[in-house]
């Protein structure tokens, strides 16, 4: 796929890969489905389903097999195996693939907004200084108090409380640290540093405050001793995209959010990535 763009294949790690796909299985085994021809597995396709907003994690298939109509049988399962509630909104992190996206595209996925993924150094000091940020709880731990906080702000922009997510992501990477995002004495929203300098997810009350969060994440990742910082961040939320320039964050690779209808705030919400968002 990548090579499809002109760009050079990023170097995987069969166990890194394997660590997400884990927590697929355990928290929505029926939304975990694969193609098998001969004997071998030539599709995949993970849905992960949270209240009412349905993600496709992952959707892969070998290039041999496209063109077939084997992804279409896999999405279908996909989506409806874990029978959804009424009401649900599938939603995906869509490769700019023609294929695929004509696939989404039939599903009743419409493109919402471009997201970009950023990285480089962190600075010093935040170029918008007025959010504090706080940590809650121990690191590398998921507290009741960071799931709550995360949950008031994860409804509102993302469409639905993910406390098994938070739990993953505060364990999964070694030395991930949960913050409270508080601006004069009120707490305003949350974000998550994890200890391989991956920033989000994190939400703010609104989109005014986004430049000012991911400001001070890239600051105190700084302070947290991280080389380098990465963050996907949707075409939508105008302040983090400013943040990550004003600190001369490059973008890496450009994607597409896409869902039946519309959800949440992205103009005030940072995603963790492109398989949980």
């Amino acid at each position: 796929m990548v090579r499809r763009q002109g760009e050079r294949p990023p170097r995987l790690r069969e166990r890194d890969l394997l660590v997400f796909m884990r927590h697929a299985l355990v928290t929505d085994p029926q939304g975990f489905q694969v193609a098998v021809h001969r004997g071998r597995i030539v599709c995949v396709g993970i849905a992960i389903l949270r209240e009412k907003t349905h993600f496709l994690a992952q959707f892969f298939a070998l290039p041999g097999m496209q063109s077939q109509g084997i992804g279409r049988q896999v999405l279908a399962r996909v989506f409806e195996e874990p029978r959804p509630p009424r009401g649900s909104v599938r939603t995906v992190v869509a490769s700019l693939d023609h294929r695929a996206q004509a696939l989404y595209l039939k599903f009743g996925m419409l493109p919402r907004t471009i997201m970009y993924t950023v990285s480089g150094r962190p600075p010093r000091a935040p170029s918008v200084g007025s959010i504090e940020l706080r940590q809650v709880g121990p690191t590398g731990r998921s507290t009741k108090r960071a799931r709550d906080l995360a949950a008031r702000y994860d409804t509102r922009l993302r469409g639905a409380r993910r406390d098994q997510d938070h739990r993953f992501w505060l364990s999964v990477v070694p030395g991930t640290r949960f913050f409270e995002a508080r601006l004069r004495g009120k707490t305003v929203g949350y974000v998550l540093i994890r200890g391989n300098g991956v920033i989000g997810p994190g939400g703010v009350r609104d989109g005014s405050l986004s430049e000012s969060l991911l400001s001070a994440a890239f600051a105190r990742a700084h302070g947290l001793g991280l080389k380098k910082v990465s963050a996907w961040i949707p075409g939508l939320n105008v302040g983090a995209l400013g943040a990550a320039f004003a600190a001369g964050l490059k973008v890496d690779f450009v994607t597409v959010w896409m869902s039946a209808k519309a959800i949440g705030n992205l103009a005030a919400y940072i995603p963790s990535g492109g398989v949980l968002f």
